[in-house]
């Protein structure tokens, strides 16, 4: 029996979705770029319920306030503002401390152990990552972006 590809693995489920598969996405990346639109399409069609954390949105939006470019401003602000795509979720107290004790416990670094926390707060099932290095870890199961290409 063949292994599940990404796309099949997260299927019908709540996946986090890491700041670069929206940056691949955005900027867009001649590697990662693909792969990252077709599970932003999978996302936009309903095959998985797709959520992020605002610490993502502010990675993301760091690119085009650098590059003090004012469409991508406004069009990257509305990319994450589309209806029905995408869930949007805060950091509480717990998802903070629950970053505190990855960090402490497994040595994650603080931005990977605040999108596993928060994806842990948020229910996901999965994290979909370009970043070798995220850890699986409160029953968040770390994919990476390879599986979708």
């Amino acid at each position: 029996m063949e292994p599940l590809t990404g796309l099949e693995r997260i299927r019908g489920s709540r996946v986090y979705l890491d700041a670069n598969i929206f940056i691949y996405f955005l900027a867009p990346s001649p590697t990662w770029g693909t792969a990252a639109g077709t599970l932003l399409a999978a996302a936009q069609s309903g095959e998985f319920t797709a959520v992020t954390g605002e610490a993502v949105i502010a990675e993301v939006m760091a690119g085009p306030y650098r590059a003090n470019d004012q469409l991508m401003i406004r069009s990257t602000q509305e990319f994450f503002r589309q209806p029905g795509f995408l869930e949007v979720v805060g950091h509480d107290e717990k998802v903070w401390a629950d970053t505190a004790m990855l960090r402490g416990t497994l040595g994650s670094p603080f931005i990977d152990a605040l999108h596993v926390a928060t994806a842990s707060a948020s229910h996901c099932t999965y994290l979909v990552t370009n970043d070798d290095r995220m850890k699986p870890a409160l029953g968040v199961d770390v994919v990476t972006l390879s599986e979708f290409r």
